[in-house]
């Protein structure tokens, strides 16, 4: 996290490259945009929860700090099928496209950071 900002304001540039990723879930049922899941994972991730049941407590638990910054209804936030159906679904060819931009524009290329990239 770089220093000049505060904890999870460094997240609006990455929000602004998730919400080019094409949702491929129909309108019909959709509680969550697909950004608000994805940083979900992400977040979750980097902090070492890996399952889908993992990742939706991670959402579960940390619902009201989560609604704080990205304004969401507490009771609202991602369940673990929603993660499951968005991991299952998602073209990660484009999410690790735009999050290997992201990290670019936020961090320049360094030879001290390994990026994951087309695995």
């Amino acid at each position: 996290m770089r220093s000049d900002r505060q904890p999870f304001k460094y997240m609006l540039s990455l929000i602004e490259k998730l919400k080019q990723v094409k949702d491929f879930r129909k309108d019909q049922g959709k509680r969550h945009p697909l950004w608000i899941v994805l940083v979900v994972i992400i977040l979750g991730t980097m902090l070492g929860y890996l399952s889908y049941r993992e990742l939706g407590e991670f959402a579960k638990n940390n619902r009201h700090r989560l609604s704080q910054e990205f304004n969401i209804i507490p009771e609202r936030v991602p369940s673990y099928s929603t993660i499951r159906r968005v991991m299952m679904g998602v073209d990660w060819q484009s999410l690790l496209k735009v999050f290997n931009e992201w990290a670019l524009q936020e961090y320049g290329q360094r030879d001290d950071i390994n990026w994951l990239y087309y695995i």
